[in-house]
């Protein structure tokens, strides 16, 4: 379905038509397909819904610069479109951060967060420095990179489906846009931010994840909420972990999120 969410329009996927609702945010450089090996898993007993972030897939011509803050607003507009007060919000790297935001500034909306190799924290220079690579060079020079760092050597080596996916976004993928987006996510504002956050939360960690190692992922599940964010570790995951691990990923957050139950 189309939305309008802030000064632009996207895509939203849904699935399952009862039970709670959950939200899904996705990475830097993907659209919401990269959730789609879990939503089927993820849509018993919920209503799922992933949308595209602002200069991702349908959303590619959002208006610029791309910022934190317009984007934690998107996912309150979101929100909002779907009619929907609250929601179990779900984030992976980028999504996660985008995720972080919107708690920090509208807590209410939130029925739960979950983070899924996500930092609470930038890194400005690296950031930066892949913003410089692809005003200069162009996407290409930036592919494999940025592929070795979301999956392990086997599925690279493989050629999965996840990977085949991943390399046709970044392919595919505006320079300018590219930029402006990890510019804006250099200014990522939520560090310790999030220690009165009032609903439950969970951090997933991939323990083959080159980008947020697992005590990475540990440090920012100790900084949410008042006693720290449960914490569970995705054996054999990389970054994209949706990608790779569907399957455990699924267990785990079907294992945090509540569903509506068939009673006999």
């Amino acid at each position: 379905m189309r939305i309008h969410a802030s000064d632009h329009e996207t895509t939203v996927t849904v699935r399952g038509t009862r039970g709670p609702a959950v939200l899904l945010v996705h990475s830097l450089g993907l659209d919401r397909r990269m959730w789609d090996p879990v939503l089927d898993r993820l849509a018993a007993g919920r209503r799922v819904f992933a949308y595209d972030v602002r200069g991702h897939g349908s959303a590619a011509g959002a208006p610029l610069p791309f910022t934190m803050a317009a984007t934690a607003a998107d996912l309150v507009a979101v929100l909002d479109a779907l009619e929907l007060d609250t929601a179990h919000v779900a984030g992976l790297s980028l999504g996660g951060a985008i995720a972080q935001s919107a708690a920090v500034a509208a807590p209410a909306r939130f029925a739960s967060l979950t983070l899924l190799a996500a930092p609470d924290r930038a890194l400005p220079e690296a950031f930066e420095e892949r913003a410089r690579i692809a005003e200069t060079g162009g996407m290409a020079p930036l592919i494999e990179p940025t592929l070795e760092r979301w999956f392990t050597p086997g599925a690279l080596a493989a050629d999965t489906d996840g990977v085949r996916y991943a390399r046709e976004c970044l392919a595919s993928f505006d320079p300018v846009t590219w930029a402006s987006i990890w510019r804006g996510y250099g200014g990522l504002d939520v560090y310790e931010r999030l220690r009165g956050f009032p609903a439950p939360a969970l951090a997933l960690a991939g323990d083959a994840d080159a980008s947020i190692p697992v005590d990475g992922m540990a440090a920012i599940a100790a900084r949410i909420g008042v006693g720290g964010a449960e914490f569970e570790v995705v054996a054999g995951a990389p970054h994209i972990q949706t990608l790779e691990r569907p399957e455990a990923v699924a267990d785990a957050l079907g294992g945090f999120l509540p569903a509506e139950i068939d009673i006999p």
